[in-house]
């Protein structure tokens, strides 16, 4: 994906390496910029409308319900985590991918965000 998708503009790809770990690439996620009128459950159903299956980024500690219910984090914010939630998703990933799996959801992602 990296080489596939690398130069889209407003689509920040996961790090490759930094001074202290190498991503392994358990989830390949894609992180929307701001200026996008698409947020990520756009882009979610769009890509499945294309045959291409998501994941939202993992909701926030703070919006489950569970966690609501209880009367945990009331009233409180996190715009980083709420906004990784609302412009972030998965795209395919797992060892069980062909070249071809990674080519085809890559090549649906191109388009709609070039």
């Amino acid at each position: 994906y990296n080489e596939l998708l690398s130069g889209l503009p407003n689509i920040q790809l996961p790090l490759t390496k930094t001074d202290y770990a190498e991503n392994i690439y358990w989830v390949y996620g894609l992180l929307l910029d701001d200026d996008l009128d698409v947020d990520a459950e756009e882009a979610m159903r769009r890509l499945l409308d294309k045959g291409i299956g998501t994941r939202p980024f993992f909701c926030p500690m703070h919006m489950q319900p569970v966690l609501k219910r209880k009367g945990l984090f009331q009233g409180e914010e996190y715009p980083v985590a709420e906004r990784l939630y609302r412009k972030g998703f998965y795209i395919p990933s797992g060892m069980a991918l062909t070249d071809k799996n990674i080519e085809s959801a890559a090549e649906e992602v191109r388009k709609m965000f070039s």
